[in-house]
This record gives structure tokens, C-alpha cells and sequence, in this order.
């Protein structure tokens, strides 16, 4: 029996703005230097596309303080790769340094320019039309295959807010987007190396939060025994669906007979008083003692992402990473057991 998933709303608004942020940090490949004071040749080769151009000199004063990329490179979606430029004010800067602000993160972003990369197929499409209607200018630079590079210029979108000395600094950058793109070429690249790094993504769980009792906890626990089983549970769940007895039980006998394997739950609607105070309920009903994880951001995302419906089961091998595929809805002690010695025989 399976029951659907719930996260708290103001959680699940915190992740979209996470990701825009993270995403420049996370697709941006060794050779890539946006931030270019140190190097003197400015050259950025994106291999996940197969793209490479030249940093424009007029940059240098804004590269340091008031230049933001945001890239991302996926095989599912219509748009495969998007590179984009943003500015942002001094005071704009220091609010996504703390993070301390109530102003979205999209508010303090002005584009001046960006790089869509696509199947030719896909240029009608609602996501690439979308992108396209931010901007007045639109024109393909390259080809390869059956994908198309497109640059995006002249931002339609609102910039009133800049004073006069920040919309001069946009107007430069604005500006300079033209001598970019006379110094783009494409080079051949292989997609599949992004689809593998994005299943490698998806498969690593990673968080930074406290138990249910308040104790600092993280990751780094996988790193503790060759395999983890972690269940993933609500407590909107219960009592209809509730198998915390037999979690105990299956927890007891892992440390009884399995050294190198451990167990863990994740109650997903936490960290919320009333979740917390079911959560704990349940553990008290049954003399649980196993560990129960309240998601922070990370996990919570991943969460989102990946499962469709509650209890979930996975197992986690020492690296972080999810190995074999997810065990759904309630399961005999006995099931769990013949789970992971299949899995341990595997890895042997």
C-alpha cells in the first residue's frame, strides 16, 4: 500500500530557488572560468555541449562582484544545454551571500545574454519558445548534428529597478554579447555522458539535518557500513500505513547478523511539530530506536524527485549512492532480509 507524497509548501519553494543558484556550480566543468581576472586567455570550453568562446574584456571590472552564469545541462527537457548571464547589483550580491533575505532570488537577477543549445526538432516547442520570448533577439550561431545553438540577446524583461549606474554596467555587458558571439565555435560532444551523470546524481542522497531527537547528523553515516537501508515514511501515514514494528525488528537484526549493513528512516514531512510529534508516537508504540532522519533542502529535493509514493525503501552503499531499484510499500521482515543478502551477494 502505497500513499502519496507531501512535503511542507514552504520547503518545496526553497528547492526551485536552491537550484537556480546551484546549477552554475554544478554544470560548470574544470575548464570552464566564468571568472577569468587569472586567466589570460578567457577561454570557456563547455564539453557537455560541445562550446567553446571567448570571455569579452569588457567583463573584467563586473567578473569578480557583479557577474552570475547559471548553466544546466540535461538529456530530458527539450532545451539540453542553457548557459546564462546575469547581472547583479552590489546590494543584490550581498543578499544572495546570506541568503538572509525575503527577496526571491529570480528578483535580484537581470540577464543580459544566454546560450541555448537544442535538437533542431525542438524549436517549436512551449520551454524553447518560452525562452525565446525574454528576449528581442534570437539567432542561431552554430549547428552540429541534429542540435542547434542559438544566442539570446536583449533582454525584454524588466530592469526599471537599476539606477543609473548599474544600467550603464548592464548596458556594457548587454553590449558586449556581440563580441562573444563572434568568437563562438562548436566542437562534437557526447550526450550520454551527461545522461550517466545525471542518473549518478540522482542515485546520491546527501543531507546535513538532525534526527527527530534533535541530534546533528549528515551523510557521512553511509560512509559507516558497506550497504544502508533507508526507508522513507510520513507521518500523515499514520496509523493506516505503519510498519515501525517491523523496522525495529529488522534494525535489531542487522546488527545481530549483518555487521557491515545498517538501517535508517527519513519521516519527509519533517521537520514540523505536529509530523515530529506523530513521528515519535509511532516510535514509542513499538520501542523503536532506530534512527529517524528530518530532511533538510537537499534530501527534501531529492525527495521530490525521485520518489512517487510512500513507504519507500532503497539501499545505499558506502559511497552515498542508491544501488538496485526502489522497494515499494509495506514489506514483511522477512522480505527486507532476502533484499539485502540479494544486494550484498551482488556486490561481492
Amino acid at each position: 500500500m502505497k500513499k502519496q507524497l507531501l512535503l511542507p509548501f514552504s520547503i518545496a519553494i526553497t528547492f526551485g530557488l536552491l537550484f537556480s543558484i546551484s546549477a552554475c556550480n554544478t554544470e560548470k566543468p574544470k575548464q570552464q572560468t566564468i571568472s577569468q581576472a587569472e586567466n589570460s586567455d578567457r577561454t570557456v570550453q563547455l564539453d557537455k555541449c560541445g562550446l567553446q568562446y571567448e570571455v569579452p574584456e569588457e567583463w573584467i571590472p563586473y567578473e569578480q562582484t557583479n557577474i552570475i552564469p547559471i548553466t544546466n545541462t540535461t538529456t530530458e527537457g527539450d532545451i539540453y544545454a542553457q548557459i546564462q548571464y546575469n547581472y547583479v547589483t552590489n546590494e543584490g550580491m550581498e543578499q544572495l551571500a546570506t541568503f538572509d533575505s525575503d527577496t526571491a532570488v529570480g528578483e535580484l537577477l537581470y540577464p543580459f545574454g544566454e546560450i541555448l543549445v537544442f535538437k533542431q526538432n525542438k524549436l517549436e516547442s512551449e520551454s524553447i519558445q518560452q525562452e525565446f520570448s525574454f528576449y528581442h533577439n534570437k539567432q542561431q550561431i552554430a549547428s552540429q548534428k541534429d542540435y542547434v545553438y542559438y544566442m539570446l540577446t536583449e533582454y525584454q524583461g524588466d530592469i526599471s529597478s537599476l539606477q543609473q549606474q548599474d544600467l550603464k554596467a548592464y548596458q556594457t555587458l548587454s553590449d558586449s554579447m556581440e563580441t562573444l558571439k563572434q568568437t563562438i565555435s562548436v566542437y562534437p560532444f557526447d550526450e550520454t555522458i551527461v545522461a550517466e551523470a545525471i542518473d549518478q546524481i540522482r542515485r546520491t542522497i546527501s543531507f546535513v539535518s538532525t534526527t527527530l531527537e534533535g541530534e546533528a547528523i549528515d551523510s557521512s553515516l553511509f560512509g559507516n557500513a558497506d550497504l544502508t537501508v533507508v526507508n522513507f515514511w510520513a507521518s500523515y501515514c499514520y496509523p493506516n500505513i505503519n510498519e515501525t514494528a517491523t523496522l525495529q525488528q529488522l534494525k535489531t537484526e542487522l546488527e545481530q547478523h549483518y555487521d557491515n549493513v545498517q538501517f535508517i528512516q527519513v519521516v519527509i514531512d519533517t521537520p514540523q511539530p505536529d509530523a515530529e510529534k506523530i513521528a515519535k508516537q509511532a516510535k514509542q508504540e513499538a520501542n523503536a530506536d532506530f534512527i529517524s532522519i528530518m530532511p533538510d533542502e537537499t534530501l527534501g529535493n531529492w525527495i521530490l524527485q525521485n520518489l512517487e509514493g510512500l513507504p519507500t525503501t532503497i539501499l545505499v552503499n558506502n559511497q552515498a549512492q542508491m544501488v538496485g531499484e526502489q522497494i515499494q510499500g509495506i514489506q514483511s521482515l522477512e522480505n527486507y532480509i532476502t533484499i539485502v543478502e540479494n544486494a550484498l551477494s551482488e556486490q561481492e
